[in-house]
């Protein structure tokens, strides 16, 4: 764990992505078998992540939470730091890192013992069989006081499964690639079928990726869809096949002998919150996994998202609820079916699976429509349909295509409007990634409430590089506070945000937050208050939830 803490340290401090990489590679390649697989799994999906039943943390081959909170591992880093709890609090305000924190303020408190990977698997392990929070409190006390500062502080940030050093999933699929000298794109579709980066890294190692099988229960990647601004762009309209393009909650349902998890694209388990769709597929025969969208779905069409937002990460649903905002599910694709992995089958082969599996299932199981466009025009007339529709515009499929997940190869294309675009003040900009890592390219903005500003939202996108360049000098020179990366700043800088609707926010002071929002363009010629104010977001919220999709 010392040596995972500090390999670590350095990824964190390297904003190259392909440095990032490297140094993790070369970590992962002085490994032996045991120390792989504990690695790969602490800094990839923390100590709970799956793993198989051979492994000696849980050894039963199911997915475990640690279920240890904020409390708790304040309460257990006190008697080893010596300070009382409201400073502790204010400590790990300043800092924004729990880990971080402790591992600041154990310095030259603790015994400063040496950790392994096993010896913190072994601990971990404890934590889980440790049902009551005592037992949870003197096995962490113990870890506080005895070992190094830094190790202490990634022990803190596995149990919380995120890091924050920079270092994203793909690019541990990355590192595990150049260490093993197997192919990118032969550990991602096996880390695909399984959904355990660990095994994979073993097998990667072994030469044995092909022998890795798909199983269920654990969210794929999607494939995504590029825009498309224009019928007019796309070359031979066709060879396309066109569906609808629906406002919900893009979801994977796992399904086999009655059991039934639906997952987000986020990577969100989301069952509990939908059961009339769980209660309908523990009737289809089979297994599989099959790509979709779960709606909000009334009198045969379906509702706007803020309707929908109502169910999202409840929970309990009651029987009211289920009445006032009925869900389905709209499949339009098919992953695996009965053990078969069909990504690599043509489009129509998958869609003819897909049609048979769902045959004969009632509401609210549904296939989407599809359409055979001749030309730009009739991409166009079933654009302007979907829309009278309540939806979001058209998903076009080239024919032929692969299922290719987590990639936007242009086998897809999405072809939409924006919902509305809202005049917005910057009030907020961080540090950009890679070739953005010296200029402020991600900006929080605001819409005027009386006298002040209210947040609604983030964007990163739509500038070009001599804008981000002159932003970034402009927005330094109104900095009014700097918290880590980001900088506060005076409301003086106007853009122009499109964005794909407005949901409640609890996050946001305005209450609000604009989906998907990306700049249109600096607004040079508008003054701060002359952006939109927070009634026109207000307005736009009810239009969207009385389903009437504005047009300015």
């Amino acid at each position: 764990m010392d040596t995972l803490a500090e390999v670590a340290e350095r990824v964190a401090s390297h904003s190259s992505r392909l440095r990032k990489i490297a140094i993790l590679a070369g970590y992962f390649r002085g490994l032996d078998d045991a120390d792989l697989d504990r690695s790969v799994r602490f800094l990839s999906g923390g100590p709970a992540a799956y793993v198989p039943a051979t492994a000696t943390l849980f050894g039963d081959g199911e997915s475990r939470t640690l279920s240890i909170g904020w409390a708790t591992l304040r309460d257990s880093a006190l008697p080893a730091i010596g300070i009382d709890a409201d400073t502790f609090r204010l400590c790990a305000q300043e800092v924004g890192d729990l880990g971080e924190a402790i591992g600041l303020l154990v310095r030259r408190r603790t015994a400063g013992e040496p950790l392994t990977l096993a010896a913190a698997e072994q601990l971990y392990a404890q934590l889980y069989r440790a049902r009551q929070t005592a037992g949870k409190v003197r096995i962490l006390e113990h870890v506080f006081s005895t070992y190094r500062p830094l190790a202490v502080k990634y022990f803190v940030k596995v149990i919380g499964g995120s890091l924050r050093i920079g270092l994203q999933a793909k690019m541990v699929e990355e590192a595990v690639a150049a260490a093993t000298g197997a192919a990118l794109d032969e550990v991602r579709a096996a880390n695909n079928r399984l959904g355990n980066l660990a095994v994979v890294a073993l097998a990667a190692r072994h030469g044995q990726l092909h022998e890795i099988e798909a199983e269920l229960f654990h969210p794929m990647d999607f494939m995504l869809a590029k825009p498309l601004d224009s019928a007019a762009d796309l070359a031979g309209p066709e060879n396309w096949i066109v569906e609808d393009k629906f406002d919900g909650i893009r979801s994977q349902i796992h399904f086999s002998n009655g059991r039934v998890v639906i997952y987000t694209r986020g990577m969100d388990e989301v069952t509990q919150a939908f059961p009339e769709i769980e209660g309908a597929m523990q009737k289809v025969p089979g297994s599989g996994v099959i790509d979709g969208e779960v709606l909000a779905w009334r009198d045969g069409r379906a509702l706007a998202f803020t309707v929908l937002q109502q169910r999202i990460a409840r929970k309990r649903v009651s029987r009211s609820m289920i009445e006032s905002v009925p869900a389905a599910f709209m499949a339009y694709d098919i992953l695996l079916r009965d053990g078969a992995m069909l990504v690599d089958r043509p489009i129509e082969e998958r869609r003819a699976i897909l049609e048979d599996t769902f045959r004969d299932q009632p509401f609210p199981l549904m296939v989407s429509a599809e359409w055979d466009p001749v030309d730009a025009a009739t991409i166009d007339s079933l654009f302007e349909d979907a829309r009278i529709r309540g939806n979001e515009g058209l998903l076009l499929k080239r024919r032929g295509s692969l299922y290719e997940p987590g990639k936007r190869s242009g086998a897809w294309y999405k072809l939409k409007r924006p919902y509305a675009t809202l005049d917005v003040v910057i009030t907020a900009a961080e540090q950009g990634h890679g070739k953005r890592a010296t200029m402020l390219s991600d900006y929080t903005f605001a819409v005027r409430a009386g006298d002040t500003f209210l947040n609604v939202g983030k964007a990163y996108s739509g500038l070009t590089d001599p804008e981000i360049r002159e932003l970034t000098r402009i927005l330094r020179s109104d900095a009014v506070g700097k918290f880590g990366r980001v900088i506060a700043v005076k409301p003086q800088v106007v853009l122009e945000v499109a964005f794909d609707g407005i949901q409640k926010s609890p996050r946001h002071k305005s209450g609000f937050a604009l989906r998907f929002p990306r700049i249109v363009r600096w607004r040079q010629d508008k003054r701060p208050e002359e952006v939109d104010d927070l009634e026109r977001v207000k307005a736009l919220y009810e239009s969207s939830m009385n389903l009437t999709a504005p047009h300015e």
